[in-house]
């Protein structure tokens, strides 16, 4: 972390926070530099120890919620007490955004009503993981303070299982492999994820279902992808640094080449579901696992890709 501005340094290690709110928390005295406020451009050095306050980290930054019920119907795939698994539709968002961005029609707007509103941060209650918006599949919702701190705890230690279903430009080299390359918000454009040395850990084993022609471009596999770890666009960014960007991606794959394929199979968004997700209740020792039928958009996608093969 040496040579670094603070605020550049901690954005890297919380991708979900934006600069400006990192700036703020800085501010504020929530982080810390060998025990002491300083400026948000300070530089570090090689031995400063950073600080940050996990309690200014959700009150001072998240700050006070504007979340709103809304009554739309969401597919629900499993529920007990203590949590319920729902289907989530490409084109979604899981929570409202920073700023005044997706405030409504979201996950988090349509399950307010059904979960505990101490069960997390205060504008995304229940919600202990994300699906990108034009990301399909299952989705765990906690529904009580305890459910979530246990599904949060599960998440860190990797204890849940999430299996996901992609197709991708190429065919890799070997049929079954694991990328292991720490994540960090890109220096270039603060909208995007990027594989860098200063990022998170994260890890991506993947294994090669079948690989299909493509019409005139080339060849795409089918790939069975699990994630250990939960980085933001994990599955899309790691495809794309190896070289077989997610089909449908434009914003970590080539435009031009996502054009033409979804032009070829009336593709409208990236081919990424999550299938199945694993996980034990906080209120009993069986592993429970929920499964999400791949939607009827990619099964026309597959079926086309078959004829042609």
């Amino acid at each position: 972390m040496e040579n670094i501005r603070l605020d550049k340094y901690v954005t890297l290690k919380y991708p979900e926070l934006s600069r400006a709110k990192v700036q703020r928390l800085i501010k504020e005295g929530g982080i810390l530099v060998n025990g002491k406020k300083v400026k948000t451009a300070y530089i570090l050095s090689e031995n400063d120890d950073v600080f940050v306050n996990e309690k200014s980290l959700k009150d001072s930054v998240l700050g006070v919620s504007t979340l709103k019920a809304e009554h739309f119907e969401l597919k629900i795939l499993y529920e007990d007490e203590s949590c319920f698994v729902i289907d989530k539709p490409a084109g979604m968002v899981v929570h409202p955004g920073e700023g005044e961005t997706h405030l409504s029609g979201t996950v988090a707007n349509a399950i307010l009503s059904k979960v505990d509103p101490d069960a997390g941060e205060k504008d995304r209650p229940g919600i202990v993981h994300r699906l990108d918006k034009d990301t399909s599949g299952a989705l765990l919702i906690a529904k009580t303070k305890k459910a979530y701190d246990f599904f949060v705890s599960q998440f860190k230690e990797g204890k849940v299982g999430k299996e996901y279903v992609v197709l991708v430009f190429g065919e890799p080299s070997h049929s079954i492999g694991k990328i292991d390359s720490p994540i960090g918000r890109s220096l270039k454009d603060r909208k995007k994820m990027a594989v860098m040395r200063e990022g998170r850990y994260a890890v991506t084993d993947y294994e090669v279902e079948k690989v299909f022609e493509s019409y005139d471009e080339g060849v795409v596999s089918l790939l069975k992808v699990g994630i250990p770890t939960g980085r933001t666009h994990q599955i899309r960014v790691h495809m794309s640094a190896i070289g077989y960007p997610v089909v449908g991606d434009d914003v970590y794959g080539e435009t031009r080449r996502n054009r033409k394929f979804k032009e070829r199979f009336g593709l409208k968004r990236q081919f990424l579901h999550a299938q199945k997700i694993s996980f034990v209740s906080p209120d009993g020792d069986e592993k429970i696992s929920v499964i999400s039928s791949l939607p009827s958009e990619l099964q026309r996608v597959l079926s086309s890709l078959r004829e042609l093969s």
